[in-house]
């Protein structure tokens, strides 16, 4: 079932980092049976980027990792899962990453809600339906407001570039996924995955024109020479941030990629944070996005190679 279904639900499973930073936003914690291997690890990011502390926070924080683990997202031990007896199941993923059915878990289809969220409107969807699910309607309203007043400030900070960048987001070079990075394989020199999701809006918002991606696109396999032809004038090459396989492809190493005008340039950056990331701290990644974008626009103006920390 994809999202839009309203249903008041005592026992949830949450699939999906991103769902699960929305329910703890939302207070729901009492009503979540299971989470994945790696929702902790992303309420922690959100409560370090929205600056949320307190004996609450962490007491709360301690209830979530106490919650049986079922896997981690998109799969999941679906024996586990079920085993938990949950009334719902929420998840989030499309293409690749739409891995479950209502029935791995015993339930009905309306008994699994599936979040494919790849635009700014999609999120904010995500957490009103996710509001009602829980009774927390107005909490939700207000979370979206909240998460608008994050990005308007983060916009309101930066100068807009006097250029228009041409900025292609790499999601990842691993042709073949295994959940053992070591064991993913790449070919860049042919190869990348390009985002998708929330990065051609969060580009865009930064005064840039994504490159082979558009608004409400998922991620999609490109080749190189449609890389070369698009001419970048900035790469961000995000490659599941830390992949050991990635980073035995950095960019300015791969065969034709220096002749490239983002390469020679220094204009290739490896982001701490994933811009096509569609959760609540995408507001922490259009900040790093933004200041990205002014740096090569100041370099732009002064005709400058202008490599900094972080550039690949």
């Amino acid at each position: 079932m994809t999202a839009g279904g309203s249903k008041r639900s005592q026992r949830l499973l949450s699939l999906a980092p991103n769902v699960s930073m929305i329910l703890f936003a939302l207070g729901a914690d009492q009503a979540v049976v299971g989470r994945t291997q790696y929702c902790v690890a992303s309420i922690r990011d959100y409560l370090g980027t929205w600056q949320l502390f307190g004996e609450e926070t962490i007491a709360r924080l301690a209830h979530w990792e106490a919650l049986p683990d079922v896997g981690a997202w998109p799969r999941a031990d679906h024996e586990r899962a079920a085993s938990l007896r949950p009334d719902m199941v929420l998840t989030s993923g499309s293409g690749p990453f739409d891995t479950h059915e209502a029935s791995m878990f015993g339930l009905q289809p309306e008994a699994l809600i599936n979040f494919d969220t790849r635009t700014l409107a999609d999120l904010d969807r995500q957490i009103l339906t996710i509001g009602e699910i829980v009774g927390r309607p107005e909490a939700a309203r207000e979370l979206v407001a909240q998460l608008a007043e994050r990005r308007d400030g983060v916009l309101a900070q930066w100068q807009m570039p006097a250029g228009c960048p041409a900025i292609l987001f790499e999601y990842c070079i691993c042709i073949k996924y295994h959940p053992d990075p070591a064991r993913r394989r790449a070919n860049p020199g042919r190869f990348i995955m390009v985002g998708g999701y929330l990065a051609p809006e969060l580009i865009r918002l930064c005064g840039g024109k994504p490159l082979l991606a558009r608004p409400g696109d998922a991620v999609a396999w490109v080749d190189f020479n449609s890389i070369r032809d698009a001419r970048p004038d900035m790469i961000l090459a995000f490659d599941c941030r830390d992949c050991p396989n990635a980073l035995l492809h950095p960019v300015a190493t791969r065969q034709g990629w220096p002749e490239m005008t983002a390469v020679s340039g220094h204009a290739a950056y490896r982001p701490r944070r994933n811009i096509a990331n569609p959760n609540l701290c995408y507001p922490s990644a259009l900040a790093e996005l933004a200041e990205l974008v002014t740096i090569w626009d100041d370099a732009r103006r002064e005709n400058l190679i202008n490599p900094i920390n972080g550039s690949i």
